[in-house]
């Protein structure tokens, strides 16, 4: 055996699985690999001729995910286990051929009503949650499964879309804001208060979701940051860059996000990237969305606009998000 075949079936499971339903699943490629533990790993499965996802996770997202097939059985938007085994704690999942992030990457020339089709259907999920009081907190592209199909001009229809990853998942009993000693989730597509992991609501999801729709409307360059490295040479935290370019491209820190962050020390650090944000827009007015953002059209823009503002309790409600004429809009 070669050294690539040798260390691909080294990355395989040993055995089939059995799940709950008796079906029997046979393991195949790793499509996503832990960074730490290899048996936490996200593989394919087949099962006679489908094809599925799998993957052992620990006990209490297991719990979890329990609770959210229960809760939102039949859902269609939202991308829920189908079978499971309890003893290894490994759900299985339909399988979908990439994601939002993916799909952008492989056809930049992706039509604008497909990736319209994407959001909508992703809103549609993100309103599923939201409707019993659920909040995700780690929208963005790479957590939006996506299925397609191309014809022989090479013209790319989406004929499938549903939100995944539900490992941080909270629910919020009687709205109260979720409060954590660090920030969770992507610091790239976190909402302001999200970055200091304190009230975070219904409203930090759509946040993510405007930052997300900005992306797939084409607007990802402003967005994405690539020089990780390079600040973390310069003593710049992540967070801190990202939290000065939204300020910049959004406004402000306002009151309504000082008084949601429960943290003296949080609103110094908010505080500072608000001071740094307006010295840029100083020396560059056009780094505002009300500038860049004319790019992805005047509807577009008015809808993102409200759900990108830096104030929690300003931002539209995801059923407001969806009621915008934008939707209707064929363009």
């Amino acid at each position: 055996m070669s050294l690539t075949r040798l260390f691909h079936s080294s990355l395989k499971m040993a055995s089939n699985i059995i799940g709950k339903s008796g079906r029997v699943y046979v393991p195949g490629e790793v499509l996503q690999r832990h960074h730490k533990d290899h048996k936490l790993s996200i593989f394919k499965a087949q099962s006679g001729h489908e094809v599925f996802v799998f993957k052992r996770v620990p006990r209490p997202f297991y719990d979890l995910s329990l609770r959210l097939a229960a809760e939102f059985a039949g859902s269609r938007r939202l991308r829920m286990h189908i079978d499971c085994n309890q003893e290894e704690c490994i759900l299985i999942y339909p399988y979908f051929k990439g994601t939002l992030l993916s799909l952008i990457q492989d056809k930049p020339d992706l039509h604008v009503l497909e990736r319209k089709k994407i959001m909508r259907h992703t809103g549609e999920a993100i309103q599923e949650l939201h409707s019993k009081d659920w909040i995700h907190i780690d929208v963005k592209p790479d957590n939006i499964l996506v299925n397609w199909t191309c014809d022989e001009q090479g013209n790319t229809t989406v004929t499938n879309v549903a939100l995944g990853d539900f490992d941080i998942a909270y629910k919020s009993e009687n709205g109260e804001p979720r409060q954590t000693p660090y920030a969770i989730g992507n610091a790239m597509w976190r909402s302001p208060e999200g970055q200091t992991g304190m009230g975070v609501t219904k409203a930090s999801d759509i946040f993510s979701f405007g930052l997300v729709c900005i992306y797939a409307l084409g607007g990802g360059e402003l967005l994405l940051l690539n020089d990780y490295q390079e600040l973390v040479k310069r003593g710049i935290p992540p967070e801190q860059e990202i939290l000065t370019r939204h300020f910049s491209y959004f406004g402000l820190v306002p009151e309504g996000l000082l008084k949601q962050v429960n943290s003296d020390v949080w609103r110094d650090a908010l505080m500072e990237a608000s001071a740094a944000a307006e010295n840029a827009v100083k020396d560059q007015p056009e780094m505002k969305f009300e500038h860049w953002g004319e790019e992805i059209g005047p509807e577009a823009q008015s809808m993102i606009s409200t759900m990108i503002n830096p104030d929690p309790s300003a931002r539209a409600t995801i059923d407001e998000v969806l009621a915008h004429p934008w939707w209707q809009d064929d363009s």
